[in-house]
């Protein structure tokens, strides 16, 4: 049995996402300005505008598998998304699961999960797709990113009034960065049962309100709390919940 010819599936799978992406174009012409909240006012805080700037890119900033900064990103990016566009996934490391996104509240009719099969692939279809007014969010784990492809994502951005969040190590903060925000996400202790994290904005292009959040992660209804005090009020769910492991490369 020989083996599948790699170049000969990639054509079709390009072709494919240009269609989509192609079709949801038609579907939208205005852009929209502002911010968004996350749904937790510490996180907020930690953005110029109070929210998620639309036009915009926000790195997450994760040391190790275990950082946080992957289910952080996901479940923010799942709430600025608007509710009738679709959420762009493109997972480098084929670490994201659909059983894991719709347990954190993901509908998965409105998702699209691109796995690229090179670095290469990843960073067209982040820009393509970034580009697209009538993509909601744009959400991917690129590790090695040049100031040139920073930039031109930035602009794609910029032109829909579209939201990128791109998952990275922390080794990327001596990098030069076109993100609005820069965050970095630090694990805490759990309070009954449920993963806590601190935020740090390591670096921002306007002035945000603070420069830390504690946060804690309601396993059950996949939302962020803004106060690890909160998660006193929390169902006990086992520390090892996958509502709460939607991804281990990313960061989770």
């Amino acid at each position: 049995m020989g083996r599948p010819d790699l170049h000969s599936t990639r054509k079709p799978t390009i072709a494919e996402l240009q269609s989509r992406i192609g079709g949801w174009g038609r579907g939208a012409s205005v852009h929209e300005t502002g911010s968004t909240t996350t749904g937790c006012d510490s996180l907020d805080a930690l953005f110029p505008g109070s929210g998620v700037r639309q036009g915009s890119l926000v790195e997450w900033l994760g040391e190790g598998n275990a950082s946080g900064a992957g289910t952080v990103s996901l479940i923010t990016g799942r709430q600025v998304c608007p509710a009738e566009r679709p959420l762009i996934l493109i997972d480098t490391q084929r670490e994201l699961f659909p059983l894991s996104l719709s347990l954190l509240g993901f509908d998965l009719s409105r998702l699209v999960l691109i796995r690229p099969a090179s670095e290469r692939e990843a960073l067209w279809a982040c820009e393509e797709a970034l580009r697209c007014e009538a993509v909601g969010l744009v959400w991917a784990n690129i590790e090695r990113l040049t100031s040139t492809s920073f930039r031109r994502l930035q602009l794609a951005a910029e032109a829909s009034s579209g939201i990128g969040f791109l998952v990275r190590s922390t080794m990327a903060i001596s990098q030069p960065s076109w993100a609005e925000v820069r965050l970095k996400v630090h694990p805490r202790p759990a309070v009954r049962g449920s993963p806590c994290y601190q935020i740090e904005a390591a670096s921002s292009y306007g002035n945000s309100q603070h420069t830390t959040a504690n946060v804690v992660l309601d396993s059950v209804k996949g939302r962020l709390h803004g106060n690890a005090h909160s998660a006193n009020s929390l169902p006990l769910v086992s520390g090892m919940d996958t509502a709460t492991t939607p991804c281990r490369a990313a960061g989770a």
